[in-house]
């Protein structure tokens, strides 16, 4: 097709820059450069020859690129495809997790490409933008497969020295439903010789089957990995050494990825250096952790898990006993009546008390009967001897001793009745403290008795008429106070100061008539006395105290009114009048008069209230002093005197004030009368209490006189039965003292009468004991007989059962429920069996509740251990015991401490197996980097380097940060120190360290790594612990410069020095360091050099030639002008605007004699039909 001038872009327009014209003499520092001829040395080289592409992104159909053995520039305008091109390459030769090339989403101007565009999807069915439905939902805008089934391949084939070619190719199938790249069906396969993809076609809808690829072509070799596919690239085409041909194939990404790079440190590690392996030893360390950290919290979680079920043995111990408790307690059946164990048991045990006490009381009444014989012997006995004594004493002259004796007695007798007597006297002269013991005393003392009794009866009359007087003053008091309780309690429930009586009334006639109470208002509640006016208060009431008693009813209802309260019999008069309502009664008011001084309330009845108030005979003028009442018309003062005319009033009847709104002031005057009555009330109260006080000492003071004045001196006189019972005995000792034998027979006398009086108490008590015993043998007799008769019926029933093993429990409760008495006692069996049955009850609710807290704390634990360790086959109640006994029995018997050991072993073995090489690796990988200078540093040995062919070096020094050298000494001691004999605690703690040392290794998403510490970058990788310069040496080995940073170098400069040494590490890693030139030729630059003039950009090139490589460059149309003239070949691709399709077309040189005049004029240049140049951003 033609394209005119004005349509040509700059890859047309500027036609003299684009071809390579014979410089003159020193007008190029560098001459093009010629398809290096094949080496001498026996090594083969493998070169791109042609890249086809078949509905790849814009290139509908096939697409082939031709590829220069030496260089080609892939050009275009932005959004044509120069990149779709390059990750077609990526897509055949990297895996399938390869991300794209970024140079067209990293460009500063086009339409950056999302990471939904930029995917193998995306490209198989070239999507070109994305649109809105109908919905609002985001559609790919599609050059193919939209709804139905599409295709695509890719393949390069590769060509050697001796033209032996070599293909690989990639097919996929993307059916209709396709919607993500793990959908698509790929076929990855190698051939030996060229391979046209266009064949494929028919293979398409069976999807690329294998069998069916192999029998169409014969010597193609289908992959059904990557690993195989790739493998057979490294071996055939030479890409790597020692079987590095990833790490190769990774460093050409790299390459054309061209990423702007800052400095040759950051150069050096990006493109050239691989991810260190301490990544891969410390992720084995970690892997080889987290399986003994999976042991140790096994380990700690069977800890756990026996630490929370170890209560559970002891308490379901307990649980089982209460229940065991429960159930023994009421087999017995304590609260139970009728024939039970317990009462076979009682009976048992009375059957045995009784049979020992029967022992008991007939060896006792025997014994009894001999004391009882021996006692009544010494009584005989006794009696003779006394009586014989007593005829002795007679015979002796005895008879006035027995006399002064008997006079004794009686003395003594009449003394104890004096004291009584004076004993009940002094109880009832308390108040007096009289004395009573000295007659004169006494007789003194009842001439004052009889001076009080006479005086009693005034006294007694004066107290009552003062205690008639309190209670006279107290009586109108008490009514008072009831009064004004009831009057405040009716007016707190309401407005206005209408009295209580008068309410009252006025409820029971609303309640009769069926009229709101609030309908029946009193004219006193409808006006007020303002605060400016309340000096006329008085005067208002007295005046208008008639009308302000006056209830007011609705005129149109007095008739119903009247007629519902007429059967009433109320408690008062109660004066109404029927009202109009809703009159506003609009009257001139007159302020010196009554109306004019009032407050109206707005209601219904207000106009006829201002009406009827402003009537002559109650709008009284208002005057302040007396003589103004003199004049004519109707008058009050202040005071409330009136005066009409000659005709007046004065005073008022102690009424309450009733007119106003509020009642707040009325209660406080209730308040504070109350307040005053309580006070009056309190002091007539202390003054009955005194005068009750006086009476009862009067009383008090009446009895004890009464009781002095009736007694007789001689029936109290104690002392002087005293003197006379002290005077016979002084008598009966002169008579004694007279006669000795006498005395001797009288204290003989005395002695047997002492003695035969013990041995009668003696016998008493003996023959009453025996008496005791007997009756209490019949007792028991008759018991025993009972209880016997109850043994054998419930023997002979046979249905009630206690067994040996009952029994003796039985037997213990008995013991301590009588503790401390004696269980032995059959007087307190009874009672004791009271306290047994008691303690068996006591002791089976005590078992309930322990049952009921044992279940709740069983059930507590399982459920604390469900929480922690959810298990749906275990329940939560103690029901569950067994299976949580199960598991607590396995934890123990499994071998818990054997957990521990070989938890132990592991963590020692761990520490020596993956620790130590960590700490091995961290080292050889900084040496690896240092050794892996050598080799690049040689071939950069042998390139000449800048305009004055100077030579350039990798320099590398190590720059260990103090936190990474305090980490690999924590790591040294960690992987040296033994673990084995470690005692527990420490033990734990070194885990515990190698926990944190880990976590400072872990992914910042692994959940067990520690935020706060973890730095795994800075730590592992050992790139970072090395910095990178390059040297600039001339040719006599003078450092000339250092080269760090890139950023004060000019864009030719920095890709010059970038081409010199990602080239030289890209033959090391291609395994060709020692070889003239590498094996595996190709490298793709994703817009290479973009930054380069002529001179730097040909240095460049020049460099990557040097080298040995085959260049393939994409760059923009803007940077052909650099790059074309150090080119060997010059590929356009262009897109059409309509279709979205885009071409490729080749650029061939012609005769520049031939151009020179056509400069201007259009071009004619074969393109694809519909085919553009216009520049469209991708």
């Amino acid at each position: 097709m033609t394209i005119s001038e004005h349509e040509q872009p700059p890859l047309l327009a500027a036609g003299p820059l684009l071809y390579q014209q014979q410089p003159a003499a020193g007008q190029l520092p560098f001459p093009v450069t010629r398809p290096t001829p094949p080496s001498t040395d026996g090594l083969l080289q493998w070169r791109a020859e042609s890249f086809q592409l078949v509905n790849w992104g814009g290139f509908e159909g096939q697409a082939r690129f031709d590829f220069h053995r030496g260089a080609t520039l892939i050009s275009g305008a932005s959004g044509t495809g120069k990149s779709t091109l390059l990750d077609a390459y990526i897509a055949l030769m990297m895996p399938a997790d390869t991300p794209f090339n970024g140079a067209s989403n990293d460009a500063v101007t086009g339409r950056a490409r999302s990471a939904e565009q930029r995917s193998l999807l995306s490209y198989l069915r070239g999507q070109t933008d994305t649109t809105a439905d109908e919905h609002g939902r985001e559609r790919p805008k599609l050059l193919r497969g939209a709804g139905r089934p599409t295709w695509g391949a890719v393949a390069m084939t590769f060509v050697d020295d001796h033209d032996r070619r070599f293909t690989a190719l990639r097919a996929y199938f993307v059916p209709a439903r396709a919607a993500q790249v793990v959908d698509i069906v790929m076929r990855m396969a190698t051939i030996d010789g060229r391979f046209d993809l266009t064949e494929l076609a028919g293979y398409a809808d069976e999807q690329f089957q294998p069998r069916l690829l192999k029998a169409a072509f014969p010597g193609l070799l289908t992959h059904t990995t990557y690993a195989s596919f790739a493998a057979r690239l490294h071996t055939q085409l030479g890409i790597g050494a020692n079987g590095d041909g990833e790490k190769a194939l990774r460093l050409l990404v790299r390459i054309q990825a061209g990423h702007q790079i800052r400095t040759v440190d950051e150069l050096y590690k990006e493109m050239v250096l691989e991810r260190p392996a301490t990544y891969e030893a410390a992720d084995r360390a970690i892997s080889h952790f987290d399986d003994l950290e999976a042991a140790y919290l096994a380990m700690h979680t069977e800890q756990q898990k026996a630490d929370l079920l170890a209560p559970i043995t002891a308490k379901h111990t307990l649980l089982q006993t209460a229940h065991t408790t429960v159930e023994q307690i009421n087999t017995f059946g304590p609260d139970r009546t009728g024939d039970t164990p317990i009462l076979l048991w009682s009976l048992r045990r009375e059957d045995r008390l009784l049979a020992g006490a029967l022992d008991a009381n007939q060896r006792e009444q025997k014994s009894t009967a001999a004391q009882l014989t021996s006692a009544v012997t010494s009584v005989n006995t006794l009696e003779k001897e006394h009586s014989a004594a007593a005829q002795a004493h007679r015979e002796a002259g005895g008879g006035q001793l027995e006399d002064l004796a008997q006079q004794i007695n009686q003395e003594q007798q009449r003394r104890d009745e004096r004291l009584a007597r004076r004993a009940v006297l002094a109880e009832r002269t308390t108040a007096l403290d009289a004395p009573l013991a000295d007659q004169d005393a006494f007789a003194a003392l009842q001439q004052q008795a009889a001076v009080f009794l006479d005086n009693y009866p005034q006294a007694a009359h004066d107290l009552t008429v003062d205690r008639d007087a309190i209670m006279a003053r107290q009586l109108p008091l008490l009514q008072r106070r009831t009064v004004l309780t009831e009057e405040r309690a009716s007016l707190a429930g309401r407005a206005g100061r209408v009295p209580k009586h008068l309410d009252d009334m006025r409820r029971e006639v609303a309640h009769a008539s069926g009229i709101d109470v609030a309908d029946l208002p009193f004219l006193a509640e409808l006006i007020d006395v303002p605060a400016e006016h309340v000096a006329w208060r008085t005067a208002i009431e007295t005046v208008l105290g008639a009308s302000a008693r006056l209830l007011l009813v609705p005129k149109h209802e007095l008739a119903a009114f009247s007629a519902a309260i007429d059967p009433l019999r109320l408690k008062g008069r109660l004066t109404f009048e029927g009202v109009p309502t809703g009159d506003d009664g609009h009257v001139e008011r007159d302020p010196d008069r009554i109306a004019g001084k009032l407050l109206f309330k707005e209601s219904p009845y207000s106009g006829w209230v201002r009406r009827h108030l402003s009537e002559p005979a109650r709008n009284a003028l208002c005057v302040t002093t007396p003589e103004q009442l003199n004049s004519g018309g109707y008058r009050v003062t202040l005071a409330g005197q009136t005066r009409n005319g000659s005709r007046g009033t004065h005073g008022r009847n102690d009424q309450a004030n009733i007119i106003g709104f509020s009642n707040t002031e009325t209660l406080a005057d209730i308040d504070r009368e109350l307040g005053s009555i309580a006070s009056t009330l309190g002091q007539i109260d202390r003054d009955l209490t005194s005068n009750n006080a006086r009476r009862t000492d009067l009383d008090d003071q009446r009895s004890a006189y009464d009781a002095i004045y009736a007694t007789v001196f001689t029936d109290i006189d104690v002392v002087g039965s005293d003197e006379r019972i002290e005077h016979l005995h002084r008598a009966r000792r002169a008579v004694l003292d007279a006669d000795d034998r006498l005395q001797e027979l009288q204290t003989r006398i005395e002695q047997l009468h002492d003695q035969l009086e013990g041995a009668r108490e003696h016998r008493y008590r003996v023959k009453q004991h025996a008496d005791e015993l007997h009756e209490h043998a019949e007792t028991l007799t008759d018991r025993h007989a009972t209880v016997s008769a109850d043994l054998q019926r419930l023997g002979s029933d046979q249905h009630v059962v206690l067994t040996a093993e009952q029994a003796e429990v039985l037997d213990e409760h008995f013991v301590n429920a009588v503790r401390p008495d004696d269980p032995s006692n059959l007087k307190q069996f009874i009672t004791n069996l009271a306290r047994l049955r008691q303690r068996l009850l006591t002791s089976a609710e005590s078992a309930r509740r322990q049952i009921t807290s044992l279940e709740a704390d069983l059930a507590a634990i399982f459920t604390a251990y469900l929480v922690k360790f959810d298990d749906p086959n275990l329940g939560r109640t103690a029901a569950s015991y067994p299976d949580y006994a199960a598991i607590l029995d396995a934890i123990l018997t499994t071998g818990l401490h054997e957990r521990r050991e070989e938890w132990r072993r592991r963590l020692m073995a761990w520490s020596g197996e993956d620790l130590v090489p960590l700490a091995g690796s961290m080292e050889a990988s900084i040496e690896e980097i240092e050794e892996r200078l050598e080799p690049i540093n040689a071939i950069l040995h042998e390139l000449p380097f800048g305009a004055n062919r100077d030579r350039l070096r990798i320099n590398l020094r190590r720059t260990t940060p103090e936190t990474v050298a305090q980490f690999r000494r924590d790591l040294r001691a960690l992987s040296s120190a033994a673990t084995r004999d470690l005692p527990e605690q420490l033990m734990q703690q070194r885990f515990q360290q190698l926990q944190q040392f880990m976590g400072r290794l872990r992914r910042r998403n692994d959940p067990r790594a520690i935020p706060e510490l973890s730095n795994r970058d800075q730590l592992l990788d050992v790139r970072r612990h090395v910095a990178i310069t390059a040297e600039r040496y001339d040719a006599a080995g003078q450092l000339l410069s250092i080269h760090s940073s890139l950023g004060g170098k000019s864009g030719g400069e920095s890709q010059e020095l970038v081409a010199f040494i990602v080239g030289a590490a890209l033959r090391f890693r291609l395994g060709d360091e020692l070889r003239s030139r590498p094996r595996f030729a190709p490298v793709f630059l994703d817009e290479g050099f973009v930054k380069s003039d002529a001179e730097f950009a040909g240095r460049a090139v020049q460099a990557w030639k040097g080298l040995g490589f085959q260049l393939i460059v994409g760059a923009p149309l803007d940077k052909v002008t650099a790059l074309e003239p150090h080119m060997d070949e010059l590929l356009a691709i262009t897109k059409n605007t309509n279709t979205h399709y885009s071409f490729v077309t080749r650029i061939s040189d012609i005769d520049q004699a031939a151009l020179i005049p056509r400069r201007r004029e259009p071009l004619t240049v074969t393109m694809p039909p519909g085919s553009s140049t216009e520049a469209k951003r991708e």
